[in-house]
Order: C-alpha cells, then sequence, then structure tokens
C-alpha cells in the first residue's frame, strides 16, 4: 500500500463517519459523508442531513467558509450526483466550480440517473478521480439504499429472540422476556434505522407493543411506520398501535375479503382513527405495495408465525437472531420445515457473532 493511498483510507473513514450522522433522518436518501483536504489538513467536512436538502458534498464545502479550495481533495462515500430532475442543483457542478484538483468516492451510485457519469463528468473536465477506496464498507452502509433503488422493494431485515433451545415462546404465547435489557436496547437502535417496524396481528394482541424508540439515543425523535399484518376480525381495538398519539403512522395489511367480512364496530373503528388500508394476499405482495408507498425498509419484530412465513419464503435480506442463556422445553419456534438431509438446511452468505450483555447475537444476510 503506497503512503497516499493509506492516507485516502483515513480520510474515508472520517467520510463514512459523517455518512454515519444521517441515520434515521435521510430516507428514501442514502447516508453521504464528506471530507474536504487540502495538504493533508482537513478544511471543512460534513454529511447529507434531511432528504430534500444540501447534500454532503454541499455542506463539507459550506463547512469550508471562505478558504480556497482549489487543487484540493473531497473524499465522499458515494458518487456525486449529476442530474437535475431531483430537488438540489447537481453536486459535480459545485466540485468543478470551486477546482477541486482531486475527488475520492467510496463507491458508484446505483441510481440510474448517475451510475458512473457523475465520475465521468469530472474526469472529462480534467478531475482526478479515484473509486473504490472502502468501497464494501461504503455498500454496507447503505445496503438499504442499494436495494430499494434497484428493485423499488424494501429492505427486509427480521428481528429473532429465542432460547437455547430455539424457542421464541411459550405454548401459550408468553414470550417477555426471552432478552435482556441491553439486547431490548439494540433492537432499539435498529428501530432508528428502518422506515418501518412489522408485527401480525397475534403479536399486537398478545404483547401489544409501542413499537417506538425509547431505550438509546432518538434525539432525531423520528417514529417509524408500524405495519400490522393479520386479519382484523378479533383485532384488540385497544391496542397502542391504534390508539397513540402516532396512529397516523399505523398501517393495516389484510387481505380485501378478510376485510369485508370483518364486525361493523372493527370497520367503523379504523375508519374513524384513519387507519392506513394496504389490500395484499400474501408477505411478498405486502412487501411489495410498501414499496410502492415509498418505504424502503422494514424491521420485523413478529412473533413465530411471521417469522416462519418470511424465512420460508426466503423474504429477508438479514436476520437478527437474539439468543438467551435460557432452556424452554416445549413451546413456539419460528423455522418448522422438515427437512431429512443436512444439504436440505437453510444457509447465509455471512454470519457475525456479538456478545451482548447475556445474550449471543447472530447477524445473518441473505445468500448462499
Amino acid at each position: 500500500m503506497t503512503n497516499q493511498e493509506h492516507i485516502d483510507i483515513q480520510f474515508m473513514k472520517r467520510a463514512l463517519a459523517n455518512a454515519m450522522k444521517g441515520l434515521g433522518t435521510v430516507s428514501p436518501n442514502p447516508m453521504v459523508g464528506a471530507v474536504v483536504v487540502k495538504d493533508n489538513i482537513i478544511l471543512g467536512e460534513g454529511h447529507h442531513i434531511r432528504s430534500g436538502e444540501g447534500h454532503a458534498e454541499v455542506n463539507a464545502v459550506a463547512n469550508c467558509g471562505e478558504k480556497n479550495l482549489e487543487d484540493a481533495t473531497i473524499y465522499v462515500t458515494l458518487e456525486p450526483c449529476c442530474h437535475t430532475n431531483k430537488k438540489t442543483p447537481p453536486c459535480t457542478n459545485l466540485l468543478l466550480q470551486k477546482k477541486f484538483k482531486r475527488v475520492v468516492v467510496a463507491c458508484l451510485d446505483p441510481n440510474p440517473n448517475v451510475a458512473g457519469n457523475g465520475v465521468k463528468i469530472l474526469r472529462d473536465a480534467g478531475v482526478e478521480v479515484v473509486v473504490g477506496v472502502l468501497e464494501k464498507e461504503a455498500t454496507l452502509l447503505n445496503e438499504v439504499f442499494f436495494k430499494y433503488i434497484k428493485e423499488k422493494k424494501p429492505f427486509v431485515h427480521l428481528k429473532l429472540a429465542q432460547t437455547l433451545d430455539g424457542k421464541m415462546a411459550t405454548m401459550s404465547g408468553d414470550s417477555k422476556w426471552i432478552t435482556d435489557e441491553n439486547a431490548r436496547k439494540i433492537v432499539h437502535e435498529m428501530r432508528l434505522k428502518y422506515d418501518a417496524v412489522m408485527v401480525g396481528r397475534s403479536t399486537l394482541n398478545a404483547d401489544d407493543p409501542a413499537l417506538d424508540i425509547r431505550m438509546g439515543i432518538n434525539s432525531k425523535g423520528k417514529t417509524p411506520y408500524r405495519v400490522i399484518v393479520g386479519s382484523p376480525k378479533n383485532l384488540n381495538l385497544k391496542a397502542k398501535l391504534l390508539n397513540d398519539e402516532n396512529v397516523s403512522k399505523t398501517i393495516l395489511v389484510v387481505r380485501a375479503n378478510e376485510y369485508q367480512s370483518a364486525p361493523n364496530d372493527v370497520l367503523n373503528f379504523l375508519d374513524e382513527k384513519k387507519i392506513k388500508l394496504v389490500f395484499a394476499n400474501d408477505l411478498g405482495e405486502t412487501l411489495a405495495k410498501l414499496g410502492e408507498m415509498g418505504i424502503t425498509s422494514v424491521l420485523i419484530e413478529g412473533g413465530p408465525m411471521l417469522a416462519c412465513s418470511i424465512v420460508e419464503q426466503k423474504l429477508f435480506d438479514r436476520i437478527s437472531i437474539f439468543i438467551a442463556p435460557k432452556i424452554l422445553g416445549e413451546g413456539l419456534s419460528y423455522y418448522k420445515k422438515h427437512s431429512e438431509k443436512m444439504a436440505e438446511a437453510l444457509n447465509f452468505k455471512n454470519c457475525e457473532v456479538k456478545v451482548i450483555g447475556k445474550q449471543a447475537l447472530f447477524e445473518l444476510s441473505a445468500g448462499e
């Protein structure tokens, strides 16, 4: 590794740290950070703060004040935009106007309006452009954006909590609490990343979850959409998600025939509360329709039935499994496929293991 490559990595790490500051506020845009450097001295830095507002490059340049940026280098975690059909002007124009000598990019932007064109414009104008510095880290940072921009479907993260013997609940459905407060704090932090949190009707009725972000830091005051999947029949009309101050962010997913046959008092209640309705026949259609609504990511916190459906239909992109040091014996598990051979087991592309309090946390990515 050359000395310049080492320097590039160090400044790109700083840009990635800046990008992380946009967690929870930039969706549906990606998290992007930038650092302006001249003679190995940082002149300014910034990140994309909120959708519709200035991009990371704009904020980093503004942070430089009146400093002369000619022949400076800017490190940016995502390829600078170059298109005009959006709320903000192209960042490539700004970089050329400020006469940057060098632009270091972590990864290309998969948006068809950019997709390498930002780099081409800069290179055609004589700017040295380096692509691929900490590309893996930058791509992982925006895995939600990358999937949504390519497929128009939300990134799906399934969160599970289980005992050592694989049980999510007792036979009666009781699951409070398998994990301790350390694990629950991590889950609240997960919610900050996602546009929506999904549960099944059974979980709504049994646990009456709030699905908010109480533990950890939520200075941004984010409230994700709360998605309930299941028939409106026997729906707990006193549930928090149907009555709290954020009820406008509650979505009920039902089959059309189940909605039409629901009791009148339930239908009147849903209408009075102005609950958003999504009609879908299965989970695949549900996720597609959420994507059409602009929801780019979903954290699924349902019980055994919803989790089983997501796993069996392979609708997830990532699974987080908290395994608590408990043995339950008879109980409810989430994966009930009958397999005759080990070769039939579900495999994962990546696996990372952490210790959270007394729990082991397995982070798994979809794929063989």
